[in-house]
């Protein structure tokens, strides 16, 4: 019975002595765990640097003006004397266009000319009728048998039937004109001012010649808008033209200043001023965009191409001497229907404890905190990237 009594004994005294040594292996675990919390994690530092408040809008370079040049008067190209990317000047010789007869027209204008013949030599015959009527009227008159009435009027008569003669020879050359026009395009006295010559209306650099040789054009009227044979721009006037989210729209005035960065010249930035703030937004798959335009100053002269993609950064306003923390460090804590803004920052002991902050502006990356934590403060990162993670590792190695 003794016996009995000395074996569960032990039994009892064994499974204590195995729960206290996993009691105080888990205390030990979790104290090992705290006391290494500050390995754990990567802190971060805010910086102090200036800040600009900003917004941004995506778009591309065009220029101020473009003309493009139409011809009046329907044809095939017959011979193009400029090519993409030459500079012209006002008047210069652009392009020729050889005229293909309208067969309709050609025989209209013909018929004009049969007719205004006709015209001439019914008005011969009534001037040499009206010649004979006056020379009577003058030997009469002479010999005192007509009156100086009857006179005056056969002279009068005279010069209407002469002016008649001179009028249907002027509307003669007049549709013969019209159908040399009718086949060639011109007129050899016309020959400058001839529309199968096709001159620039402006002095630019050629940025598109859309036709080729041989191409036909139409001719730019009231019904329709013709053939464009090329199109001219001065591109040392050029402007930004893009789009901003509504949220942002509200916030932009005419003539804030504007940073223009280029990524095709590698991200160069030109100054700019906004210039203009649709009224109206547009549908952008789902989202509301509001197109703006801002000048483009180029002090450098630099050789800007149109059609360049660019983003306009718009300074809304600008502080000097920020702290700045990267924003994606910042937690939020409900409370009392509010999120609170806090980090957690790293203490002398190596934990981590909450620090409510007062933010600032934000430029998307970085933001401004007002109160909260000094520069010295080591911010947890508590969301690490990839790359953070590696950068633990290696620190965990040495």
């Amino acid at each position: 019975m003794k016996k009995k009594f000395t074996w569960k004994k032990a039994i009892y005294i064994i499974l204590g002595l195995l729960f206290a040594v996993a009691l105080f292996s888990g205390i030990g675990y979790l104290v090992k765990s705290n006391s290494k919390e500050s390995e754990a994690f990567l802190t971060r530092k805010p910086s102090v640097q200036n800040m600009e408040d900003k917004v941004m809008a995506t778009g591309k370079i065009v220029p101020k003006e473009e003309i493009e040049i139409k011809p009046n008067i329907a044809g095939i190209i017959d011979k193009i004397l400029v090519d993409e990317g030459d500079k012209v000047e006002v008047g210069q010789l652009i392009a020729t266009v050889r005229i293909v007869p309208n067969l309709s027209e050609v025989n209209n204008a013909q018929q004009n000319v049969n007719n205004q013949q006709l015209q001439i030599s019914n008005a011969k015959l009534n001037v040499d009728n009206m010649r004979k009527q006056f020379e009577m009227q003058e030997r009469l008159y002479k010999q005192g048998v007509a009156s100086k009435q009857e006179f005056l009027n056969a002279q009068q008569q005279l010069y209407s039937t002469q002016q008649a003669l001179r009028n249907a020879q002027q509307q003669l050359v007049t549709a013969q004109k019209a159908l040399q026009i009718a086949k060639t395009g011109s007129t050899p006295e016309l020959q400058g001012l001839a529309t199968t010559q096709i001159r620039s209306k402006a002095s630019g650099t050629v940025l598109e010649v859309p036709v080729k040789m041989g191409s036909q054009v139409i001719e730019a009227n009231s019904f329709n808008a013709g053939t464009t044979i090329c199109s001219i721009a001065d591109l040392n006037s050029l402007i930004f033209q893009g789009e901003i989210d509504e949220a942002q729209a509200g916030k932009l005035k005419q003539g804030m200043d504007m940073n223009i960065v280029i990524g095709a010249l590698q991200n160069k930035t030109f100054p700019g001023r906004l210039t203009m703030i649709a009224p109206k937004g547009k549908d952008n798959s789902g989202t509301i965009k509001f197109p703006v335009e801002g000048d483009v100053f180029n002090p450098n002269n630099e050789y800007i191409r149109a059609g360049f993609s660019a983003n306009g950064e718009i300074v809304l306003n600008s502080q000097k001497n920020a702290l700045l923390l990267d924003e994606s460090l910042v937690q939020y804590e409900k409370k009392n229907g509010k999120d609170l803004p806090f980090v957690e920052v790293k203490q002398k002991d190596g934990k981590f404890k909450k620090a409510y902050v007062k933010l600032g502006a934000s430029d998307g990356i970085n933001v401004q905190i007002l109160s909260g934590i000094d520069k010295n403060a080591d911010v947890k990162v508590w969301n690490p990237s990839d790359k953070d993670k590696e950068e633990l590792k290696e620190k965990a190695k040495k």
